[in-house]
């Protein structure tokens, strides 16, 4: 926010741009750089524009002192590393998301197994059972990928549960629907089962 060709400001000017959280740190961690005669130090602040835009900052200081022992010569680099931090929010945003994800994907595949039939049946058909439902979820979850998560075709669902069956003797058709992750999933299993039994 200051005119170009500026080389220099006061400290008190700079201040006033410090994000407030920041101001109270940044002004600590250098009152204990001098106290303890620390020949640098570095961190992280937030600038605050004139129009509320918040700008991340790297800095690093160096620092001379004279024989008295006192701070003499502050020289320091900052670097605006907004869009580095902006990246790194959405990095944990979608590590969140993928955890989130993950967890419901286990607790569907845990549902899977214990609701496969088991009475009357043998080993192999159990396995075999499961092995079925679980790639009916596995080619659900490849469309969502495709898709970025951001909804699968309810017509491709059924096109790729019912593709062993249809051999001419059934029609898809219907409205375009969009269905979301958790419902594309779910429906995908409730018509592997109608398709399979």
């Amino acid at each position: 926010g200051l005119p170009d060709g500026i080389t220099e400001i006061a400290r008190s000017q700079w201040q006033l741009g410090v994000h407030p959280e920041d101001l109270m740190r940044w002004e600590e961690l250098r009152r204990r750089a001098f106290r303890e005669r620390w020949q640098e130090y570095s961190g992280e602040y937030r600038l605050v524009g004139s129009s509320g835009e918040v700008r991340w900052i790297e800095a690093r200081v160096f620092v001379s002192y004279g024989s008295d022992g006192r701070a003499q010569r502050v020289v320091g680099v900052d670097i605006d590393v907004t869009t580095r931090k902006h990246a790194e929010e959405h990095l944990r945003t979608l590590n969140a998301e993928l955890d989130h994800r993950v967890k419901n994907m286990l607790a569907t595949v845990s549902a899977i197994i214990i609701q496969t039939p088991k009475v009357n049946s043998s080993l192999a058909d159990y396995v075999a059972g499961l092995d079925e439902r679980i790639k009916s979820l596995a080619r659900t979850h490849e469309l969502l990928s495709h898709s970025r998560w951001h909804g699968v075709s309810l017509e491709e669902i059924v096109r790729r549960e019912l593709a062993p069956y249809l051999a001419g003797n059934a029609e898809i058709g219907g409205p375009c629907v969009t269905l979301m992750a958790e419902a594309a999933q779910a429906f995908c299993i409730v018509l592997h089962e109608l398709a399979t039994n």
